[in-house]
């Protein structure tokens, strides 16, 4: 008489192919989440810095006024920021645009005022702002921000259709 039934060899070689199997699908799965969750914080910096970059593009084009633009060094650090001028009424007001704490902000102030960069709204999320004049019409605006090991860059040239900066 036969029996049918498994052996131990049989059982244990088994489980060994099943426990390679889940070891496959668990390490495949965690590479794609890494990947996703990588691809995921790139494509939300690169927004960030479209949405900063959209921001600068349309404040410059409302300040555009000859002599109204121009780029300065921020009074509390030597980080540079652009500044426009404005009259609201008869008093004279600036905007500034700058880095503060990870965020580009603006700061809406009286022109004698003190610069408080605390003070600013944050705009989007950004940890370097260059911004200088290719010539005296064309205004290069670059931000960065890093991502971990990465940083992301992105640019704009803005035509000033008013005649240029301010020394």
């Amino acid at each position: 008489m036969t029996r049918g039934g498994y052996t131990l060899v049989e059982m244990v070689l088994v489980m060994f192919l099943l426990v390679l199997v889940a070891a496959f699908v668990f390490s495949l799965t965690g590479a794609g989440s890494t990947a996703y969750l990588r691809l995921q914080e790139q494509q939300d910096g690169s927004a960030d810095l479209r949405t900063g970059l959209s921001y600068i593009d349309v404040k410059i084009r409302s300040h555009d006024a000859a002599g109204q633009i121009w780029t300065a060094q921020r009074p509390d650090n030597s980080q540079t920021a652009l500044v426009m001028r404005k009259t609201a009424g008869d008093a004279p007001y600036v905007t500034w645009i700058y880095i503060h704490e990870g965020y580009l902000c603006e700061l809406f102030i009286p022109e004698q005022a003190a610069f408080k960069p605390e003070l600013g709204s944050r705009i989007a999320a950004a940890d370097v702002l260059e911004v200088g004049f290719s010539d005296r019409q064309k205004l290069l605006v670059t931000l960065t921000r890093h991502a971990g090991d990465e940083a992301l860059t992105r640019s704009r040239t803005i035509l000033l259709r008013s005649g240029g900066e301010t020394p």
